[in-house]
């Protein structure tokens, strides 16, 4: 997927995170952790940062590069609640833009800063960060290796990787299967997944140590199947927003993802996870 179509997808699309998905409130564009403590999708949307912080041992000390920032929701919590230096960093000025009034807005703009900038070809200097963040960001890049020989690059002695995201199950898809993982990943601007044990493979290759994943697929299926049953009648409406000129292809491909990701899921075809490793 070039650039431009993933910046296009973001800001094209933002309206739609705002609509379905809280995005105003909790500055978030991730599926979120369900479990005994979150009752509603903003707390799932601020718990999966809490679960990635405490995996990754954020402390204040830490500078932290938010590897594909979004409007700067996991830079500004991680700021608020240890605060810590973070740098978020993401194709599209319009996000950079959002995420700076976001900072503002919530006060943290001194340990905060946003930048336009591909996380796979960065310009920071050799071990400038403790830690590389990348929450459902690192599946944009279509070359996933890339983006783990940058964080080597980037992170200092024992500094810490944590990404979470969506893998494929399947080396390939046929028939149905085919068509849906497609129109899902192509919907949200993502070219394909990467398998577990190829992304494991690349962070081993690269030096990585102390390597754990863990699978939370049941952990996001509530946002998996909220964001289903919401496409389907957005979808409709979304269709005749194009008749009308008020939307367009590209906002009724991303419902028609959002409908497509949760029986692929349900199918075994994907899985979501987290991946931990260290420097």
């Amino acid at each position: 997927m070039r650039k431009d179509q993933i910046v296009h997808y973001y800001d094209t699309c933002e309206i739609d995170y705002q609509l379905l998905w809280d995005l105003n409130h909790s500055r978030a564009m991730h599926a979120g952790y369900w479990d005994e403590t979150t009752k509603t999708l903003r707390d799932a949307l601020r718990r999966e940062n809490e679960v990635l912080a405490q995996k990754a041992s954020i402390h204040a000390s830490d500078r932290i590069l938010d590897a594909g920032c979004g409007v700067g929701g996991s830079s500004i919590f991680l700021a608020q609640t240890y605060n810590c230096e973070v740098v978020g960093i993401t194709l599209s000025q319009k996000q950079v833009d959002a995420a700076e009034k976001n900072a503002r807005d919530m006060g943290v703009e001194s340990l905060v800063s946003f930048e336009v900038m591909d996380y796979c070809h960065t310009r920071f200097s050799d071990g400038y960060f403790d830690v590389v963040w990348g929450l459902e960001s690192i599946c944009h890049a279509d070359d996933k290796r890339a983006f783990i020989k940058e964080a080597w690059r980037l992170l200092k002695r024992n500094g810490r990787l944590i990404v979470a995201d969506g893998f494929a199950n399947q080396a390939s898809y046929m028939g149905k299967d085919l068509v849906d993982m497609e129109r899902w990943l192509k919907g949200w601007g993502v070219s394909q997944l990467t398998m577990v044990s190829s992304f494991e493979s690349y962070l081993i290759q690269e030096g990585f140590q102390n390597i754990v994943f863990d699978d939370i697929t049941s952990h996001v299926i509530p946002s998996s199947k909220r964001l289903y049953w919401c496409a389907g009648p957005a979808i409709i409406l979304s269709k005749i927003g194009e008749w009308l000129g008020l939307r367009t292809a590209a906002q009724t491909e991303n419902l028609h993802g959002a409908r497509c990701q949760y029986p692929t899921l349900k199918k075994g075809l994907w899985s979501y996870g987290i991946f931990y490793a260290k420097k």
